[in-house]
């Protein structure tokens, strides 16, 4: 692998002349920043009381710069993070993304750098994981992102080289996955992948390209089959996010500072911008989340160092900016996510390796930071992923 790639994607100019890195590839990039950071920093993560019950969840961290996996145990009644016995795990070269299929049994990681997928089996008594047989798995050049299909069948992985979104059949019984021969045509570096939840369309983010594809899926094969052309979007798109009810579509536009937003045709799934979209965050936005009641937005912003709040319009799809926001994180956010109960927003620093986390005011939307935050991770904390549903 050409090291030069590994170390791009708009870091400060500093950094860029640091790694003599590109800005083509906004996915290949390990902070020195984040590095030294994540050495000096002291903050701990408790390795007790770990067993699982119905008042926690995982929350899996895909470091970059360590090329493992970070496991915690989320407490859903304070908040707290605590790393699961054995985190973190080794995983392939360079980790960009997680996901876990919906009922937690098995945890999947694109890995960029070795052109892989990492499987892991989660123990349903203390979360801790063990890699699946034949695990990793070739997953093609470059694996930016791999999202899981609602049913748990298929696996989407999309190559930013290739210009094309892969589908991958998951073994319900072990976990492994099996390349489909499917593939389909996304735009000019596609990043981010995800389906509604019903699992009937998907949307590809492309990055050089400014647009989001959309697709129908066969729910029987895994395919996927254009609906009509790319939406517009700002600059550089790069992570997108279904809302629950699969009314709405929301794109963090890494290239400007904005948030876009598109209504979601049930009926073929095209994409159209809501009124007042695209709506103004911080600088270099990175990814977006939505509640499960879909109440609130949050994006968590690379340039500014903070996570911008946002009341949703569940008719319009507009978006209002909560007051207090944006709300400080710690060095180049990256990642962002709800938990399951919207209580607790968690967010990766991949700079200062460690996850930031806030307790939500259910009224307002606004972040509370908890005391204990925020938690270590390893080094260049990416992707986060949270599993929703205990067995």
């Amino acid at each position: 692998m050409n090291e030069q790639r590994v170390h791009s994607h708009s870091c400060p100019g500093f950094f860029n002349r640091f790694f003599q890195s590109g800005q083509n590839h906004p996915r290949t990039r390990i902070f020195a920043s984040g590095l030294l950071l994540s050495l000096l920093w002291t903050s701990g993560v408790s390795h007790a009381d770990t067993s699982l019950d119905a008042n926690t969840r995982l929350l899996f961290s895909a470091n970059q710069a360590a090329h493992d996996l970070s496991v915690y145990k989320l407490n859903l009644r304070n908040g707290e993070l605590h790393e699961v016995p054995g985190s973190p795990y080794k995983t392939g070269r360079y980790p960009v993304s997680v996901d876990s299929l919906p009922d937690g049994r098995f945890v999947y990681v694109a890995n960029q750098g070795s052109d892989s997928v990492s499987v892991f089996e989660v123990s349903a008594s203390d979360g801790s994981l063990r890699p699946v047989p034949g695990s990793p798995f070739a997953a093609g050049k470059y694996p930016d992102s791999v999202h899981l299909s609602p049913d748990g069948h298929f696996a989407y992985v999309t190559h930013e080289d290739d210009n094309n979104v892969a589908v991958f059949h998951v073994d319900a019984s072990t976990g492994a996955i099996r390349d489909t021969g499917f593939t389909a045509p996304t735009g000019q570096h596609p990043i981010d992948v995800t389906l509604t939840p019903d699992g009937r369309f998907a949307y590809v983010t492309n990055f050089d390209a400014a647009s989001v594809s959309a697709y129908r899926v066969d729910r029987k094969t895994g395919a996927l089959k254009p609906t009509g052309t790319p939406v517009a979007t700002d600059d550089r798109p790069i992570y997108i996010k279904v809302s629950p009810s699969g009314h709405f579509a929301f794109v963090a536009n890494y290239g400007s500072t904005t948030i876009s937003v598109f209504r979601i045709d049930p009926n073929n799934g095209q994409l159209s911008p809501v009124p007042g979209s695209p709506f103004q965050a911080g600088a270099q936005p990175y990814s977006v989340t939505v509640d499960p009641t879909e109440h609130f937005v949050y994006a968590a912003n690379w340039g500014t160092h903070d996570v911008s709040a946002y009341t949703l319009d569940s008719t319009s799809g507009r978006l209002t900016t909560v007051k207090g926001s944006p709300f400080s994180a710690d060095w180049f956010p990256y990642a962002v996510v709800v938990d399951d109960k919207t209580r607790y927003v968690y967010v990766a620093n991949n700079g200062a390796g460690n996850i930031s986390a806030y307790r939500i005011n259910a009224q307002s939307g606004a972040l509370k930071e908890l005391v204990q935050s925020p938690f270590t991770a390893d080094l260049g904390p990416y992707g986060l992923s949270l599993s929703q549903q205990q067995r």
